[in-house]
């Protein structure tokens, strides 16, 4: 025993140091295993940011690097739809058609689209229009890429007008948020 101090000292320390190693070891397990990450709301891009609401999510990553690769080769399909609102006029069947917002999609991707090969890769798109007149939001764009039918990567855009540069930028944020998150 060391001269000076007390056997009770001693296991005094002796307990101390094993309680607060106890403590540490679960707290580690505690965050390990039981706080969950905040949820992926959206990739953080700039056009994403001065939109109110919008969500993207990434189904597959080892499928979306593909997906990327189908689209650069001109590899891809043009899916669209127009919803148009059941509770009140709608004004989709006047202002808006499916042939202008492919010529939209084609002048965003700007790659010539090959039909030959057996992969590719299908975006499917959706335009919604809102069934509350009073919502600031008058639509969203529904987006979906998909490699063989399989989904990679969706994401959810509104628009606030009609008009069709607004649309046009929303199908751009879409593409923008599809490479970004194919290169990360």
């Amino acid at each position: 025993m060391i001269r000076g101090t007390r056997q009770s000292q001693i296991i005094n320390n002796f307990f101390s140091l094993a309680t607060i190693i106890i403590v540490s070891a679960a707290l580690a397990l505690y965050v390990k295993y039981f706080v969950k990450e905040p949820q992926r709301i959206n990739s953080g891009l700039v056009c994403q940011s001065e939109i109110t609401n919008t969500r993207d999510k990434i189904a597959s990553p080892k499928f979306l690097k593909h997906g990327y690769k189908l689209l650069r080769q001109g590899s891809y399909l043009l899916d669209g739809g127009l919803t148009a609102s059941l509770e009140i006029d709608s004004v989709f069947a006047k202002e808006l058609n499916i042939e202008q917002i492919n010529n939209i999609f084609l002048k965003t991707i700007d790659i010539k689209s090959t039909k030959e090969k057996n992969r590719f890769l299908k975006i499917k798109y959706e335009l919604i229009e809102n069934e509350n007149e009073e919502a600031e939001q008058v639509g969203t764009l529904l987006s979906s890429f998909r490699v063989n039918n399989k989904e990679v990567f969706s994401m959810l855009i509104n628009f606030s007008s009609y008009d069709m540069a607004e649309i046009e930028k929303r199908v751009q944020c879409t593409l923008e948020a599809f490479k970004y998150n194919a290169k990360l």
